[in-house]
């Protein structure tokens, strides 16, 4: 069971993105600061980051963010665990078990239209895709996917970009495994995000917050999930707080 690094069991979970959403507002970022520690025994702190650990980590010391208690990087194919941010042996073994790198690296050279970005990641392949003819080239890659019958997922990551990574890994999931091995219940699991790279979390029966600064396409996502999502007025992490007020959680 992973509970808080001082050893007591949280009744919630707060997952949330960082670029975009808890971070983009240092004066935010402060007052949302001054909440969490008001409310330490409550939760169990969860960063969820499509940033490899490394460049999360720098992002957490700049912006002075107070340390998780769960730390998913690389669109969710690692989970670091408090104190000591040591990887999550379980999560590990499914990633080995799922991610075949080299299969998916022949599948790519084999399609014209994508390079390779250079990102070092371990379960995880990022695409840029030329933009004229994103669709098409989109197209044939799940095709190609499909008739290999590789288990990987694509995630759309922005405009000309995309992820492939195992079709067991992703945000929404990584943070099933959390929750599940936290022992504690989705209606006590918050989510925060404003991308269509944060989608996969808001489609797991878990409470939504949708800050108000996010991104149309997963506005317009959510748009019919009213009952489980709630979309803030406020920017960054003043609408994370925004919501958890809603739901009255602080």
């Amino acid at each position: 069971m992973i509970k808080h690094a001082h050893g007591k069991k949280p009744k919630s979970i707060l997952a949330t993105d960082l670029d975009g959403t808890l971070v983009g507002s240092r004066t935010a970022v402060y007052d949302f600061n001054r909440h969490m520690i008001k409310n330490m025994n409550n939760f169990l702190l969860v960063y969820i980051t499509g940033r490899v650990f490394a460049s999360a980590w720098q992002l957490i010391t700049k912006e002075n963010l107070l340390y998780p208690d769960v730390l998913i990087t690389d669109m969710g194919t690692e989970i670091y665990i408090a104190p000591h941010f040591g990887l999550d042996q379980g999560w590990e073994q499914r990633m080995r078990s799922a991610w075949d790198a080299a299969r998916v690296q022949n599948l790519v050279q084999g399609l014209e239209g994508l390079q390779v970005r250079e990102i070092r990641s371990r379960f995880r392949l990022s695409l840029h895709m030329d933009r004229v003819v994103s669709n098409n080239t989109l197209l044939r890659l799940h095709k190609a996917v499909d008739r290999a019958e590789l288990p990987v997922k694509i995630v759309p990551v922005s405009a000309g970009a995309v992820d492939l990574i195992p079709v067991c890994a992703g945000k929404g999931l990584a943070l099933c495994y959390v929750q599940e091995r936290c022992q504690i219940s989705k209606e006590q699991t918050f989510v925060c995000g404003d991308s269509g790279k944060d989608l996969s979390m808001f489609i797991k029966g878990f409470k939504g917050i949708v800050v108000g600064n996010a991104r149309p396409e997963l506005k317009n996502a959510l748009k019919f999930k009213t009952r489980e999502v709630y979309f803030s007025k406020s920017y960054y992490a003043s609408g994370i707080l925004e919501g958890l007020k809603k739901y009255g959680a602080v």
